[in-house]
């Protein structure tokens, strides 16, 4: 199985993460025969002014392990999106991410 330690790392398998604001998430596509194929995501919603709740991420299963979920964390929270609010996580893998990156957490508003 790989593993992926950098974006540029998972663009040389054909994947790429990229942010999508009219749908609110950040996707992983990964390339296949037929296109671009979404195998995960980190939503997000604004419950209220100047706050970002990342709620939802999903990575599908066959690429568990592979470091995707980490990636998809940092680019989610280090985005001018989470820069430019209070992040809050109610999705129990970005609420571990922050503590173990407490670094990337903007708590200003």
């Amino acid at each position: 199985m790989a593993r992926y330690l950098t974006e540029a790392d998972a663009a040389e398998a054909g994947i790429t993460i990229t942010h999508e604001p009219e749908a609110q998430r950040f996707a992983i596509y990964r390339a296949d025969e037929s296109g671009p194929k979404l195998v995960g995501e980190a939503h997000y919603s604004f419950p209220r002014e100047g706050v970002v709740d990342f709620d939802h991420t999903l990575v599908d299963d066959s690429l568990r392990g592979t470091g995707l979920s980490g990636l998809l964390a940092r680019r989610a929270l280090s985005s001018e999106v989470a820069q430019a609010h209070t992040v809050e996580a109610s999705c129990w893998f970005i609420e571990g991410y922050l503590a173990k990156h407490p670094e990337l957490l903007n708590t200003s508003e």
